[in-house]
């Protein structure tokens, strides 16, 4: 869950106004506006009285206990009625927190406040309001040029449909020199550019119309490929973009260019799994350690980063997952062995290599990458029994 809220906090104490702005960075809160004012209660009746009320209030108050009630009713004279209040204050009383949520306060927390307490507080008041038709967006980016992040991608793409019976989108959002309407051989008459320049009126049928769809298990929103195209994509665009796309499908996949921008950082951060993709080489070691360390605290413990090592065995000379572990601190999640000729005759083919090849392998590794991601158990096989069968014959007769 990513929030997109404004919150307004009225600490008192250095401790909370610490707490506040270490809400900056956090995964869940980096792309809210939060507005801190010093001086608590007093301070946010006066701050607000003429100004529109932030979504989510934090107000920290001194006052005696016995005070509590009538100092909030003067808070709640200049908010909007809808506005959430996760309220601070010394007063450990049982008796007193359940008065406060019974009147419509949405947490109370007993100072001193940690930036723990905080994040946990408001991630509890939002839990659930995210649909729950929103597809699990897995964003994949390579460490280096050519070590076949896409095509790994849109073949997770392939079998997290397949082994899901689920509705799986692909979004190639490398727009200079993308591939997937190459890897699975389709001819896109509109492309991802066509969805950034309609933002104003994205929505699920314009969505219809810009996918094309592969084998009825894949919606692909291509890249066009070309060098003429002087799109510039946004933070916000982004934004807008996967709003319309996450509630299309139960799995969206994101394939990443090999630049950084900041909102390349942004889908890093936001996407609910990372996959990174690298070769067991030094170049691939050196940038999988800049990456984690950059996106790591963005994402924190509850978002996912995957390495994943490609091409496996096509040099006597390349790194073991050990030299990987060692160095990120991050075990591999598939190692994906060298296979030259398979890839080949799937990608010359336009086909997907679980359909090529579903035993080799490198198409196995890719499966149990996908189940990985999926963060679901796969789907049980449903046998065909001689009574079933026996059953429907004498149904029809």
């Amino acid at each position: 869950m990513i929030l997109r809220i404004p919150i307004g906090g009225f600490p008192i104490s250095p401790e909370t106004t610490e707490s506040l702005e270490s809400l900056r960075g956090d995964r869940l809160l980096f792309r809210c506006s939060l507005d801190i004012q010093s001086g608590g209660l007093n301070t946010a009746i006066s701050y607000l009285t003429d100004r529109k009320t932030p979504e989510l209030l934090i107000v920290e108050l001194d006052c005696p206990q016995d005070e509590v009630f009538a100092r909030l009713e003067g808070l709640a004279n200049v908010c909007d009625p809808a506005t959430r209040l996760v309220l601070i204050s010394p007063h450990n009383d049982v008796e007193l927190f359940q008065e406060l949520i019974r009147n419509g306060v949405s947490d109370y927390i007993v100072s001193p406040v940690t930036p723990d307490k905080l994040r946990d507080s408001i991630s509890k008041i939002y839990q659930g309001l995210e649909a729950e038709s929103d597809g699990r967006v897995i964003a994949f980016m390579g460490l280096c040029g050519g070590v076949g992040s896409s095509v790994i991608a849109h073949n997770v793409a392939y079998d997290l449909a397949g082994i899901y019976d689920a509705k799986s989108a692909i979004v190639d959002m490398d727009i200079c020199f993308g591939t997937a309407a190459l890897n699975y051989n389709v001819q896109p008459r509109q492309t991802v550019v066509d969805a950034l320049t309609q933002l104003s009126r994205l929505d699920g049928e314009l969505l219809d119309q810009l996918f094309v769809p592969f084998e009825n298990k894949v919606n692909i929103l291509a890249s066009p490929a070309s060098l003429n195209v002087g799109m510039t994509v946004t933070h916000d665009s982004f934004d807008v973009l996967m709003k319309a796309i996450r509630p299309m499908a139960d799995f969206v996949v994101l394939d990443l260019p090999h630049f950084w921008s900041p909102w390349v950082s942004d889908a890093l951060a936001v996407a609910d799994e990372v996959v990174l993709v690298g070769t067991p080489d030094l170049a691939s070691l050196r940038n999988a350690k800049s990456m984690v360390e950059f996106i790591g605290p963005k994402r924190g413990v509850d978002a996912p980063t995957r390495l994943v090592l490609n091409k496996v065995g096509s040099s006597k000379q390349e790194l073991s997952d050990k030299d990987f572990k060692d160095a990120v601190a991050m075990k591999s999640a598939v190692s994906i062995p060298y296979e030259p000729e398979a890839f080949g005759r799937a990608l010359n083919n336009g086909e997907m290599l679980s359909k090529v090849s579903a035993k080799n392998k490198a198409s196995q590794a890719i499966a149990e990458l996908a189940t990985i991601v999926s963060k679901r158990a796969p789907e049980p096989v449903a046998k065909k029994s001689a009574f079933s069968i026996f059953k429907k014959k004498n149904k029809k007769k």
